[in-house]
């Protein structure tokens, strides 16, 4: 299922939607995946505890029985990821993709994205996923109503910039570099991977790219094709888990590196190296974004000399542990 056919079969993409009581979004969620040119399409839609007959009604309503569309209720919320699982575990396509209630797709994002997908797997095996660029959009939410603040190209932080070419699996260790909104996958990887790990209640998408990365290569395609949409002062059912769960985010991130350094040292069969090199290059490469920044300033900040010192504590312990050659 997962590996290329030939060029005379239309690739299929598997959709997932995830959501809980957010009818406006939800219709502007399902009007992107109906718009879209490419339609070789099926699309499952997890109620993830939410009240179940205004999405029944709604996708009645915009897709009239359409086989490509399933819906699937949980009676109790079951979480974010656990939610993505559902969803995944039903589709039967080549290609898969989170597509949550509150974001959107421009009309060609699929045809684009299979398409480019496609071709770099044929020039370089090792890809099996996309990321486009995409567009934050921001926005309040009024009853029915939908009110466009702001829109803007969307960077993971100040200083990442995401270059067309092979997705930097340094730069992905520091932050998460995209939503899932932009991240096309190869379904059969993302089985093997086993899914998403519904023990996080955040940043199970930063997990998932990274595994996903440290498998296989991600492309990173220059159009922008997707929109995050950001409810920046919203909460409960209309907020953004980005802006209400912030200090879990904090939180969280921490936990997720220490945990990959943690599996990198104690892998036997690297000996430690790989842990100690990711540790390196997620104090490397912040180090760098703050300098960046301070770049006019003729001292040393005391966050830049921390980092600084932090890249020489550990290319220490590597020349004094004989994991570094010279």
């Amino acid at each position: 299922m997962s590996n290329l056919r030939n060029s005379q079969k239309t690739l299929s993409v598997g959709i997932v939607t995830r959501t809980k009581n957010r009818a406006v979004l939800l219709r502007r969620a399902l009007e992107s995946v109906r718009n879209q040119t490419f339609t070789s399409w099926q699309l499952i839609i997890v109620n993830d505890g939410g009240t179940k007959e205004p999405v029944d009604l709604l996708v009645q309503q915009m897709f009239n029985g359409d086989p490509r569309v399933r819906i699937v209720h949980h009676d109790t919320s079951r979480g974010m990821e656990a939610a993505s699982n559902a969803g995944i575990a039903l589709l039967n396509t080549d290609y898969a993709i989170i597509h949550d209630d509150d974001d959107s797709w421009a009309p060609e994002f699929l045809a684009v994205t299979t398409r480019v997908l496609s071709e770099k797997r044929k020039q370089y095996p090792s890809i099996r996923g996309i990321v486009s660029q995409l567009n934050a959009v921001y926005e309040t939410v009024t009853a029915n109503l939908i009110q466009i603040e702001d829109v803007r190209p969307w960077y993971a932080g100040e200083m990442d910039r995401l270059e067309e070419g092979f997705l930097s699996i340094q730069t992905i260790l520091v932050r998460n570099q995209f939503p899932p909104i932009a991240f096309l996958f190869d379904l059969g990887v993302c089985k093997e991977l086993g899914m998403f790990d519904a023990n996080l209640p955040v940043l199970g998408d930063w997990d998932f790219h990274t595994r996903f990365v440290l498998k296989h290569d991600i492309w990173v395609h220059p159009e922008f094709l997707a929109f995050y949409h950001h409810r920046v002062t919203a909460d409960g059912d209309m907020g953004n888990s980005v802006h209400t769960g912030n200090h879990l985010h904090a939180l969280y991130r921490q936990m997720l590196r220490n945990k990959w350094i943690r599996d990198g040292v104690n892998d036997p069969t690297t000996s430690g190296r790989m842990g100690l090199m990711l540790a390196m290059e997620i104090q490397d490469s912040l180090a760098k974004t703050f300098n960046k920044r301070d770049t006019r300033r003729k001292y040393k900040s005391p966050i830049r000399q921390a980092l600084s010192d932090g890249v020489k504590r550990i290319k220490k312990y590597f020349k004094g542990s004989g994991h570094v050659r010279h």
